[in-house]
């Protein structure tokens, strides 16, 4: 089969290498569409340390049951049948640590070291222990590039509980978020937050991507390069600030200039990861005498990807307007390339 190998910063080449042969209780399945994300940008730009090249990527994607490993025990039935359209993410919990018994999933001691990578490539194995908890079978109403949202939207649904449950007040009704960041995450938190009732005020520099923010229906767009939003948002909301903020673009400038954005009590959540030994500075009296509360979220639990899959089964988000193009598996160094140069929001990569 064929299979993209990034093999160097900005080189990726497809190697032919064999099928994979499903373990007890695992499935390998052909890939149907295959997703591009920020990390997997930041990976073909410079290396990631969960990633050292030559490796093969991609996580996010949907396909059809080629293979059933044997059942992990007797007696036992697989999950899955040959011919099963499916959506899963590329991890999984091993719900025996000491984080899983505390109901702590994202930071399983073994979630990382145990992920599988890859999905850029014609067939995917996917093991047991994500087969059991974050993999289901996908509806027909929704299309295999849909799907391929599940990992994206379980870590954007995750991020949202996390801010929920330490913002200071209720984030519903005729509160406001401010998100920075008009990339696909950044799209994805401010569509989820107008669903759940809070006002999302999206702050983006991309013309086509704010664009698409007003086609996509949110209310609330700023354009980051016609004024310093740092001075915008408290305009939007009486000159108090945002109830909370997400930093969603992953870089310093953005993740300092957060908490300048947020009223007195009010809340940031890092979203957008850094590089590995980057720091940043903040205003110790302003997050102090204000009681500004920092998060950062990370991952995502089995929790969370059941409800991201209920949402996408329910087509409410229209997430598949994010795909900004399709590309086959031989062209996916032009798609890379694309992505470098600031095109789209998101790709999808069909084998």
């Amino acid at each position: 089969m064929r299979a993209a190998v990034l093999v160097a910063p900005k080189r990726l080449e497809l190697h032919e290498i064999e099928i994979p042969a499903p373990g007890p209780g695992a499935i390998v399945v052909r890939v149907r569409a295959a997703l591009t994300d920020g990390t997997d940008l930041k990976a073909y730009r410079r290396g990631h340390p969960q990633m050292p090249m030559p490796t093969r990527f991609g996580h996010e994607f949907s396909g059809d049951v080629v293979a059933v490993g044997p059942a992990r025990a007797a007696g036992t039935a697989p999950a899955f049948a040959i011919g099963d359209a499916v959506a899963c993410v590329h991890s999984a919990p091993c719900g025996r640590c000491y984080w899983c018994e505390r109901a702590e999933e994202e930071l399983c001691e073994s979630v990382m070291r145990t992920k599988i990578l890859g999905a850029y490539a014609e067939y995917v194995e996917i093991p047991a222990h994500i087969v059991a908890r974050n993999c289901y079978r996908k509806p027909p109403e929704i299309s295999y590039a849909a799907a391929a949202f599940l990992e994206p939207l379980a870590c954007v649904v995750h991020s949202l509980d996390i801010l929920y449950a330490g913002a200071r007040t209720a984030l519903a009704g005729a509160q406001t978020v401010a998100v920075l960041g008009d990339g696909g995450f950044g799209l994805l938190h401010a569509l989820l937050l107008e669903a759940h009732g809070t006002v999302a005020l999206l702050i983006g520099r991309r013309p086509e991507r704010l664009a698409l923010a007003r086609e996509l229906g949110l209310r609330h767009v700023l354009d980051g390069r016609a004024s310093d939003f740092r001075e915008a948002v408290p305009a939007q909301t009486g000159g108090r600030g945002a109830d909370a903020a997400i930093e969603c673009t992953g870089k310093a400038e953005a993740w300092e200039a957060a908490p300048s954005l947020v009223r007195r009590g009010g809340t940031v959540s890092f979203f957008g990861g850094l590089p590995a030994g980057e720091g940043v500075c903040f205003s110790a009296a302003r997050l102090h005498y204000d009681e500004v509360r920092l998060l950062a979220p990370f991952h995502f639990t089995t929790g969370a990807v059941r409800r991201a899959f209920d949402l996408l089964a329910s087509g409410a988000l229209g997430v598949e307007r994010l795909i900004s193009r399709r590309f086959p598996l031989e062209r996916i160094a032009d798609a890379f390339a694309c992505l470098d140069g600031g095109e789209g929001v998101k790709f999808a990569i069909e084998p």
